[in-house]
């Protein structure tokens, strides 16, 4: 009886092994997921495992002992959908037997070939595993498959331990929360969906990438005028993780019309990215999410809001101009009070 796949389409059907991934696949498809969503991530060995490198989660640096094989078929013919990785009686146990703290954490990994395009994590409890010979980790095909639609799932083998199944966009997030026993760190009573509380999670951390990320960038082209330097900021901030944030907030609608193609819209800064501290930089009620048209009015100071939301003009617009410009469609705002000081400090810099 064959085993179960993974298709192509994403469904589950009996099917060959996959014959991927390779030892140098599985380390570059490690490498590249750890060096997106602004982490960064390098090998300081690769050679043999565990291979070791540090992985900068945007709050810390992590030193990472990392385990990982290709999952395959779980070699028992009467269980068509089991799934597993073989570790090796002679693989080195050093990183099995050392503790996962904030700084330091060591990976059990296994990434399923799927067909369907995307590689698929599965994580165990590399604690639980020190003693080994011959030792197989397993997991269902129908677990796998399920990190396809969720993104991030949660499943048991046959002797209740946890593991985790999900996609290389995950890996990071999976690395910043989890502690000892294959858990993460989400707090108690988080609402939503598996993937939604690791985001929840993970936020603080986002920020501080993203932070860090957009501040390397622009002291790298230091030498570009301050316009350019804005235009920067506003592409790599306003169309990344702060848009996101307002696309919740503003439920992926421009706030001041009713446009909402994701790529007109623009998370739009309300006290300036260079004016603002950390904290600043990456908060929601510093934003409004908007077109391209109103974000140019109120990027260039043109227009502005009262803390009831009522819309101010710069008096630098004529009537001709205003009337072209379509400023009297714009409606007032809602202002909450964490968006006023902000709002004060646009309300400083409008054209006179």
């Amino acid at each position: 009886m064959p085993y179960n796949q993974i298709t192509p389409a994403g469904t589950i059907a009996p099917g060959a092994d996959p014959k991927g991934p390779s030892r140098k696949e599985i380390r570059d498809i490690i490498e590249t997921a750890l060096n997106k969503d602004d982490f960064s991530f390098s090998w300081s060995s690769r050679n043999r495992q565990p291979y070791e490198g540090t992985l900068d989660t945007g709050s810390n640096n992590v030193s990472l002992y990392i385990y990982a094989w290709r999952i395959s078929n779980g070699g028992r013919k009467n269980l068509p959908s089991e799934k597993r990785i073989q570790i090796s009686q002679t693989v080195d146990n050093v990183g099995f037997h050392r503790p996962i703290t904030a700084g330091q954490k060591t990976l059990l990994l296994g990434i399923y070939d799927s067909p369907s395009g995307t590689p698929i994590f599965a994580a165990w409890d590399a604690a639980s595993n020190a003693s080994h010979t011959q030792k197989s980790c397993q997991v269902q095909v129908e677990d796998l498959c399920a990190a396809l639609t969720e993104h991030i799932h949660e499943c048991q083998d046959s002797k209740g331990n946890t593991i985790f199944t999900f996609l290389p966009d995950y890996l990071g997030d999976y690395i910043d929360l989890v502690v000892a026993g294959n858990a993460l760190a989400i707090p108690a009573g988080a609402a939503g969906t598996l993937d939604k509380k690791v985001k929840a999670a993970t936020l603080p951390s986002r920020k501080k990438r993203a932070i860090k990320s957009t501040d390397k960038i622009l002291a790298q082209i230091g030498n570009l005028s301050s316009t350019e330097r804005t235009a920067v900021t506003k592409q790599r901030v306003g169309q990344g993780l702060f848009k996101d944030l307002l696309i919740n907030k503003y439920h992926n609608q421009c706030a001041l019309c009713r446009i909402t193609t994701y790529q007109m819209l623009i998370g739009s800064h309300i006290k300036a990215w260079k004016d603002s501290n950390d904290t600043e930089k990456m908060d929601e009620n510093n934003g409004l999410l908007l077109c391209a048209h109103h974000d140019a009015l109120f990027d260039k100071h043109l227009i502005s809001f009262e803390d009831t939301g009522d819309l101010i003009v710069s008096p630098t617009l004529s009537v001709a101009e205003q009337h072209e410009l379509q400023i009297g469609a714009i409606p007032s705002i809602t202002v909450t009070s964490g968006m006023k000081p902000y709002l004060a400090d646009h309300r400083s810099k409008l054209k006179k």
